[in-house]
């Protein structure tokens, strides 16, 4: 055996770490951006969401996108409701969880139930100026848009590489 032959898988791994790596930076970098021209006060949960939802193939990202889409809005509905009934009682807020991560799986959503949780208790614990009900939307659409640009950009990724490959053969 060469010492090519064993290099061979490691460069080749190192290479796509570093397409996921230029992939992900990039989704986050957009999401981030684009919350800031919508003037969405918190941009970092959509650069987050960016982050989070990437996946080394598309369909995973889908995956993981619709996972993370499905968990926010319950976790946001869930929260939204949850804070008004709050009042810090830790009792409430624990089944508040409960509630969002057996719902998700009861919709069969795999791993929405605890960015559902997560969305909970963003909503409920920690103190926020304004209505809830404003709270709860902001969450979702910056959580919302950073999951859009990451699918958008691991589409196009796609595509682009496809294509390079194509035009090489």
């Amino acid at each position: 055996m060469t010492d090519t032959a064993l290099t061979a898988p490691a460069a080749d791994h190192d290479r796509l770490s570093l397409q996921q790596g230029i992939r992900t930076a990039l989704a986050s970098v957009l999401a981030y951006w684009i919350a800031g021209l919508l003037h969405l006060p918190g941009g970092y949960w959509a650069a987050i969401s960016a982050i989070v939802v990437m996946q080394s193939e598309v369909g995973a990202t889908v995956l993981a996108s619709r996972d993370r889409l499905a968990g926010t809005a319950m976790g946001a509905v869930v929260g939204l409701l949850t804070s008004w009934v709050w009042h810090h009682s830790i009792l409430i807020f624990g089944l508040a969880v409960l509630v969002v991560m057996m719902l998700c799986t009861a919709l069969h959503y795999k791993n929405a139930g605890r960015l559902g949780g997560v969305t909970v208790a963003i909503i409920v614990l920690i103190p926020h100026p304004g209505p809830l009900w404003h709270i709860a939307l902001q969450r979702f659409l910056e959580v919302s848009l950073g999951i859009l640009i990451s699918l958008f950009v691991a589409v196009a990724w796609t595509q682009v590489s496809n294509q390079m490959r194509s035009n090489r053969a």
